[in-house]
């Protein structure tokens, strides 16, 4: 997935276990899907049929894998995944070995198979596929706690980050206000991030359920805006129009 320098890219996760869910949003026109195997009942058995949906749909899939394990983050790619997005990085040394999952040599020590998915079940040659995961996977970094913002700048360091990602919920409650999403000191602690990933032309995502916070978010220079996940907007669309036909 090539993300712009400058362009808002815009997405959705994806928590219903069907491959369908990928299609529809693809066919709504937004930019990404996060397939949700953390907090979504996605196994990684699925994860294949999902991605090749979305290869149908032409939007690009990004799997958040359960946690920042080599054996998920490698399965994930071998699957075929535009890029993988890795909760809980908290320090220097978690997101060292995130970035290694999922790149391969030089750029680190993802897990070898060229006969996977990915691979085009080694279709590819061996060279072109080493040499085209490694400039196009897109790597996520979630920075959800405090620790995570204390080590921010032993983070940027490393190279083969894509996006820095703020989780606002766990953020919210490592800073003592859980679920307050909202509250000034999320978005100062964002602005933080942004202005030090910019510095380092790393870009920065966000997960957001509302308009307005979408809105600030924006002006705060968020460039990998995550809106909603498709159970809500489900949800939001079936109430909407019942409340209308009453």
């Amino acid at each position: 997935m090539h993300l712009s320098a400058t362009k808002l890219s815009l997405g959705v996760f994806c928590e219903l276990p069907t491959p369908a869910s990928i299609e529809i949003i693809g066919a709504a026109g937004w930019d990404f899907v996060v397939i949700d195997c953390e907090h979504g009942p996605i196994t990684a058995a699925m994860l294949p049929d999902f991605i090749r949906a979305s290869e149908a749909a032409r939007i690009p899939a990004i799997v958040r894998v359960p946690e920042n394990n080599a054996a998920a983050i490698q399965h994930a790619l071998d699957s075929g995944a535009a890029g993988v997005q890795i909760p809980q990085i908290a320090s220097v040394e978690t997101a060292r070995a995130a970035v290694s999952a999922a790149r391969f040599h030089p750029l680190g020590a993802r897990g070898f198979n060229p006969f996977v998915r990915a691979a085009r079940y080694s279709a590819e040659p061996v060279g072109e596929y080493v040499k085209r995961s490694n400039s196009e996977i897109t790597v996520v970094l979630q920075i959800e706690s405090t620790a995570g913002l204390e080590a921010l700048d032993q983070i940027l360091e490393i190279p083969g980050i894509d996006v820095l990602f703020i989780g606002p919920y766990d953020l919210s409650q490592s800073l003592g206000i859980p679920g307050h999403s909202s509250d000034p000191r999320v978005f100062a602690a964002g602005e933080t991030i942004v202005a030090k990933a910019t510095k380092r032309h790393v870009r920065v995502g966000v997960f957001t359920n509302t308009d307005t916070e979408a809105y600030r978010w924006k002006e705060i220079g968020i460039q990998y805006l995550c809106y909603s996940v498709d159970t809500v907007l489900l949800l939001h669309a079936l109430t909407n129009a019942h409340s209308r036909l009453r």
